[in-house]
């Protein structure tokens, strides 16, 4: 078993069921007095507090699924996982006290859990009472603040651990290619994450002066890919491939195109989810969290094969200048749209990009025709179909396409702070990554000497951030400086802003496999035709792998403790005992305090 307690050892009474409360007292006799008996019993009712709002988000998530029999089943799996973590806390603390050190922890563990109690007061009223999505995120960042008050058990278990098979990247020279500002902007943002990425923990194994190894397996972080399943008909083992590449180093999946209107509405009232449900049963069997793209586009052929708006909408409201009835009629299509593929998926898919590109002048269509509106109606359908959905805003921004206009940061700062001030629940701002010129989006060739200086960026991305909300990056490419060596300079430096900064919460690679998506030619891929890694591909997984992956090889000191700075996400630790090899799984969650890991049987 494997007690998490934090250093800043919290409280708010919880009251809890009587048999749980009766177990929390046997468990305190049993004569161990290495640390007085109040501070083990405000450890374990952290403990239990913590897998109670645990249960609570995941029981949160059930609440969405439209399918009786699905919201069941979620339901039981979550109340089986909240008994099981709650009687977990009512084990033997004896391995928990050495923690406290026979100091009086207790008045620290309240300190710490009433903290975490006034913020998620804080953070519950800042939540629209429909807003299911916040309400949700709230819970789960106070269960992880309970859990670090207090301890949280797992289980320690014989034999050995095969760790993933990473491949090595290649760090880009930056010196030799950024000026003196753009890299001032990156080491700043190198020192940012240091905070934001991570935290530091102990790990007591029991074992003093004994060698373990300590090793992420899942970064916390959203790294994500896109998939349209399309693309692998001809030769089915390239989607095994894709897979084996992607997964290890992501954890969302983007249904790419498959959920676009043209493509589950190809003709008028004729729904076919078909493409959709095989590409979300692919990912989930992967172990894929789902982002949908997206509900609303106007992009229509022949900018993009992939058109947001079908062929039969666009031929039955053909005029800008539309009637009251006929923009009714659009509306009432629209918003049936939204509801049914929203409603649909409730429950699987956590994130939809509502809305993309509507500030975009290549792409007017629901604009011109019903004003600004319909993405505000847009935003309220979708929260409607789904309240637990996490809802984006997704746009390109013209300080990274250089060359071509359209919407800067401040124009898309602006838009969204007018909606959230008339209450339209977006959540989250999509940031299109595209990193070339932007004529190659409507298949121009063009000069890819050019690029998008580092600091000029940052700047644009914390205008953007003026919004207040989490952003994500979308749709990554880098397709310029066209010479390998500056463009995995280019792409390093933009990752580490992104790794710095205090709002960025997801980053999508558009061509994480180059012959995947439109634009192949131009060499985008993370992973280049032949599945080998690109020049700017290798100093990205140096990042993912190596910089940001935290691996630790160290030997516990007297106490049997080994400390280390630990990125967020999932991590095993292994060792060899008296009678062989022994490890320990863990997750490192968000927050600032020492996180004490301790391990019993």
């Amino acid at each position: 078993m494997i007690f998490i307690a934090s250093a800043r050892c919290v409280s708010r009474s919880i009251a809890l069921p009587v048999i749980l409360a009766a177990l929390l007292l046997a468990g305190c006799s049993d004569g161990h007095d290495t640390a007085p008996r109040q501070d083990l019993l405000a450890a374990r009712d952290s403990c239990t507090a913590a897998a109670e709002h645990a249960a609570r988000a995941c029981l949160g998530r059930c609440e969405r699924f439209t399918d009786p029999a699905a919201g069941a089943t979620c339901e039981e799996a979550c109340s089986a996982s909240g008994e099981t973590g709650a009687a977990s806390c009512a084990l033997s603390l004896n391995e928990f006290a050495p923690v406290c050190g026979g100091a009086d922890c207790a008045p620290g563990i309240n300190e710490c859990r009433a903290s975490a109690t006034a913020r998620h007061a804080q953070c519950e009223q800042s939540c629209d009472p429909d807003n299911l999505y916040c309400s949700n995120r709230c819970r789960t960042e106070f269960a992880n603040e309970e859990q670090a008050c207090g301890f949280l058990p797992a289980n320690l278990t014989a034999g050995s651990v095969a760790l993933p098979a990473l491949p090595d990247g290649k760090p880009a020279d930056l010196n030799g290619f950024l000026d003196a500002a753009e890299l001032a902007v990156v080491a700043a943002a190198d020192e940012r994450a240091a905070a934001l990425r991570g935290r530091p923990i102990r790990l007591w194994t029991g074992a003093p002066a004994t060698a373990v190894n300590v090793t992420q397996v899942e970064h916390a972080f959203r790294f994500g890919v896109p998939l349209d399943i399309r693309e692998f008909r001809d030769e089915p083992g390239k989607l095994e491939f894709y897979g084996g590449i992607a997964r290890p180093h992501t954890s969302l999946l983007v249904a790419e195109t498959s959920l676009k209107w043209r493509n589950t509405e190809r003709e008028e009232g004729v729904l076919n989810f078909d493409l959709a449900d095989e590409e979300l049963a692919w990912a989930e069997a992967l172990g894929f969290d789902v982002k949908a793209h997206v509900l609303l586009w106007g992009n229509a052929p022949p900018l993009a094969s992939g058109s947001g708006t079908p062929e039969w909408l666009r031929d039955r409201f053909p005029d800008t200048d539309l009637t009251d009835e006929e923009a009714s009629q659009l509306r009432a299509l629209i918003r049936q749209r939204i509801e049914t593929v929203v409603s649909r998926y409730a429950g699987r898919i956590d994130v939809w990009e509502v809305t993309n590109e509507m500030l975009n002048a290549l792409t007017p269509w629901f604009i011109d025709r019903l004003g600004p509106g319909i993405v505000d109606d847009a935003f309220r359908w979708a929260r409607a179909a789904d309240p637990g959905a996490e809802l984006v805003y997704n746009e390109w921004i013209s300080e990274i396409f250089t060359g071509v206009g359209g919407p800067d940061s401040v124009a898309v700062r602006d838009r969204i702070l007018d909606m959230l001030a008339a209450g339209v629940p977006v959540d989250a701002v999509g940031q299109q990554g595209h990193f070339a010129p932007g004529l190659v989006n409507v298949g121009v060739d063009v000069d890819l000497s050019q690029r998008t200086r580092v600091d000029d960026y940052a700047a644009a991305l914390d205008t953007l951030a003026g919004a207040g909300l989490p952003i994500h990056i979308t749709e990554v490419t880098f397709a310029a400086p066209e010479e390998p060596e500056e463009r995995a300079a280019q792409a390093e430096a933009i990752m580490r802003v992104w790794w710095g900064h205090p709002l960025v919460e997801e980053i999508i690679f558009w061509n994480f496999w180059n012959p995947l998506g439109p634009r192949s030619h131009l060499n985008l891929g993370v992973y280049d035709d032949d599945g080998n890694l690109s020049r700017h591909g290798e100093a990205i997984i140096a990042l993912l792998n190596e910089r940001w992956r935290t691996q630790v090889d160290g030997t516990t000191d007297a106490r049997g403790v080994i400390e280390l700075q630990a990125t967020y996400g999932d991590y095993v630790a292994q060792w060899v005992g008296a009678d062989g090899p022994l490890h320990v799984r863990f997750t490192v969650p968000r927050g600032d305090s020492v996180l004490d890991v301790v391990a019993v049987q």
